[in-house]
């Protein structure tokens, strides 16, 4: 059995720019179907529009945002869970004084490879930690 405390792990920031904490994935478990991690998006920030390859599902644990996906924009909260199309460029920013803190599922697994930025340019590697090479 492999159970894991999100308050226990390494945290580093991401690629669009939020506090992450990979619970399993490639980087930290090497699975590829799936991934699941905490994320934290500081008071008054905002997530680096980007979109990726992959299905993306955040659940909202605590505090309130704004989620945009695609043209389409909405304020989000405790409990609300959100879909992400694929290939839909997306950000979230937490609203208010109390940090935006949700889970983030992707299917498959995320990678850097499938992340691209609304620029169009592809991220090369997180900002505080190095992944491992994908496997």
């Amino acid at each position: 059995m492999n159970v894991k405390n999100v308050r226990d792990m390494e945290y580093f920031t991401s690629v669009d720019g939020c506090k992450i904490a990979e619970s399993f994935g490639i980087p930290s478990e090497g699975i590829k179907d799936a991934s699941i991690a905490y994320a934290t998006q500081p008071a008054g920030k905002s997530t680096n529009p980007h979109y990726h390859d992959f299905l993306e599902w955040y659940i909202i644990v605590k505090g309130n945002g704004e989620m945009m996906i695609g043209k389409e924009k909405r304020l989000v909260g405790e409990g609300d869970n959100i879909m992400i199309p694929k290939n839909e460029l997306h950000s979230v920013s937490a609203k208010g004084e109390t940090d935006l803190e949700f889970y983030c599922f992707c299917v498959p697994a995320f990678t850097l490879h499938g992340t691209v930025m609304k620029d169009g340019g592809k991220p090369k590697e997180s900002l505080e930690r190095n992944w491992r090479k994908e496997l």
